[in-house]
């Protein structure tokens, strides 16, 4: 339930709005909202139809029921972080690329405190 609860507070963030300003548009109380997005508890078919259509969001993928593509074959690490990826709006993409490259070049320097020379003092 707290996968579902973080997808929609994704979903309403992507729309860029807050937990108020859904209150004000669909009449849900703002706690009643963040136990659905903190996997508190879960709204029912009619109220998630009311998010769904505001947040231009689809069921399908809120509910993780996508038919997944045959042959990609990923580890479910690489699916998690994949679907995160997917989740953000696309002007912070580059943020996150940016973070992780970064984080590679650390680690090949040998920032992770392994071997490998440029490492941080322990």
């Amino acid at each position: 339930m707290e996968e579902f609860g973080f997808a929609l507070r994704v979903a309403r963030e992507k729309r860029g709005l807050t937990q108020t300003q859904v209150m004000r548009l669909t009449g849900i109380n703002n706690k009643t909202l963040s136990g659905y997005e903190n996997g508190v508890s879960e709204p029912d078919l009619q109220t998630l139809a009311t998010l769904l259509r505001l947040y231009h969001a689809s069921a399908d993928r809120l509910l993780r029921l996508e038919a997944r593509p045959r042959g990609r074959g990923l580890p479910e690490d690489e699916e998690q972080l994949l679907a995160l990826y997917r989740e953000l709006p696309e002007e912070r993409r580059g943020e996150l690329l940016h973070a992780l490259r970064a984080l590679a070049e650390y680690r090949r320097c040998g920032g992770d405190g392994t071997a490998g020379g440029a490492g941080l003092e322990r």
